[in-house]
């Protein structure tokens, strides 16, 4: 093996040093999943924004369940129907024999009465328009489509037509403005809203790059720059990008001048 390869195998292994199946210990609630899941049984409407992987949707399962043993409803609704079909399939498992959980999208409709109900935004926004909505939680997955160009009117008027009696539970990872989407929740629903924020990513993000002949490799080197095969590789490309375009385009202009 070269020294080359060496060095290749070195920076792989580095960069994915440390990831593997974690240690089993029992599960201990962080304090923001605490702070949260209290504001719910408070009955106050609830703006979640923290990293991937920190612990959301714990904070909603915990909820639907306070919720269900008050004898009330819970729709817990989702961007994608394959997100929703992912999630359907989580919490019959989760909550099987508890209580009864139901799918509503545009391709599937199952059990539509259940305690719990997983939508798609659009079906719960449809829900509203029909005065038929009778939810005492509703828990809004990925809020910072509130932002989309396209699907983000479902958004707002999910949260405008939501009626007061019911408790919102917002979540998201990624929205910066949470303060003032948080006083335009209020102003909209005259109600408190509670924000729980977090910057903290419990788990480590890394940037990674799939080379076609050496692998996963990192996207830069210990001193944050791009790494060397990574450069070379997008130098070349653009090269051979350059060279066809230039050769069809000199192939054009000299048949023009015939």
């Amino acid at each position: 093996m070269s020294k080359y390869q060496n060095k290749i195998n070195e920076i792989r292994e580095k960069f994915l040093a440390g990831i593997s199946v974690p240690e089993k210990k029992p599960f201990v609630p962080d304090d923001f999943q605490l702070e949260a899941i209290e504001s719910l049984k408070q009955g106050k409407d609830t703006l979640v924004v923290a990293p991937t992987g920190a612990g959301k949707t714990y904070i909603a399962l915990e909820a639907i369940q306070e919720i269900v043993a008050q004898g009330k409803r819970v729709i817990y609704t989702v961007p994608l129907k394959a997100l929703s079909n992912a999630k359907y399939a989580e919490m019959k498992r989760l909550f099987q024999g508890k209580f009864t959980v139901g799918i509503l999208t545009g391709d599937r409709k199952i059990d539509g009465d259940s305690d719990v109900v997983v939508a798609t935004t659009e079906i719960y926004r449809n829900e509203l328009y029909r005065y038929c909505e009778n939810y005492g939680l509703v828990v809004l997955d990925e809020l910072h489509y509130l932002s989309d160009p396209q699907r983000g009117a479902v958004w707002e008027e999910s949260i405008i037509l939501a009626p007061r009696s019911a408790t919102l539970l917002m979540l998201s990872a990624s929205i910066s403005n949470y303060q003032e989407v948080a006083e335009w929740i209020k102003s909209i629903r005259d109600k408190e809203v509670k924000i729980v924020h977090i910057t903290k990513r419990p788990v480590e993000l890394r940037l990674g790059f799939l080379h076609p002949k050496l692998g996963l490799l990192p996207l830069a080197n210990e001193n944050g720059e791009p790494l060397a095969e990574v450069q070379n590789f997008y130098s070349q490309a653009n090269d051979t990008f350059r060279g066809n375009l230039g050769g069809r385009f000199g192939r054009g202009a000299r048949r023009g001048f015939r």
